[in-house]
């Protein structure tokens, strides 16, 4: 069997074959792929100015920035968001289900990575989001972002692709932030290392 890195398949493509909505970004850092995929765990997406200021749009409240240092894992706890999968140094998955037209965003808090794959509630709709990085050189690696949406019934269906034309720019907007959040992040941490 080839290593994994040979593969055209990745794990968002296991977790989440069919879906109705996408959008994918990628960025190239000037760091190793180690680096990268550690900065990547350590990024607290929060701290991006843009994604506070949508956030707080969206719910209405003032989102602060979160101080607590811990890694992604650690920060999706409670939030409905969950960790499907990850291949070290080369992707990871997140997931996320709910009716996310609602101004509360309808997430399901209940969520556990082992009921994913399953996941198909009339009326819901279900999130897989992927980081995955792919060595450039040994100092540049292509960092890129892939978000993919299922609908479960027609009531669903209309009402993501009326909220998906509504906010899937700033999606975009938000995506991009991250990926570039990462590249300084990764970036400063690689020139430190050759100093």
């Amino acid at each position: 069997m080839p290593p994994r890195s040979l593969e055209l398949r990745s794990l968002i493509d296991e977790l989440l074959p069919n879906h109705d909505f996408s959008a994918a970004y990628e960025i190239r850092i000037h760091a190793p792929t180690s680096v990268v995929h550690q900065r990547l765990l350590c990024s607290n997406f929060n701290e991006v100015w843009i994604v506070r200021l949508l956030m707080t749009l969206r719910s209405g409240r003032r989102i602060p920035p979160n101080r607590v240092t811990s890694d992604l894992r650690q920060r999706l706890q409670g939030t409905g968001f969950v960790m499907l999968a990850e291949v070290p140094g080369e992707e990871l998955v997140i997931g996320v289900a709910g009716r996310f037209w609602r101004p509360d965003g309808g997430r399901c808090l209940d969520l556990t990575a082992g009921h994913f794959a399953g996941f198909s509630r009339p009326g819901y709709a279900k999130v897989a989001w992927n980081f995955k990085l792919r060595t450039d050189s040994t100092e540049s690696t292509v960092l890129s972002t892939e978000t993919r949406i299922q609908c479960f019934g027609r009531t669903a269906l209309w009402k993501f692709r009326l909220y998906w034309s509504l906010v899937g720019p700033f999606s975009g907007l938000i995506r991009k932030a991250i990926l570039k959040q990462v590249k300084v992040e990764a970036e400063s941490k690689a020139a430190d290392g050759k100093k």
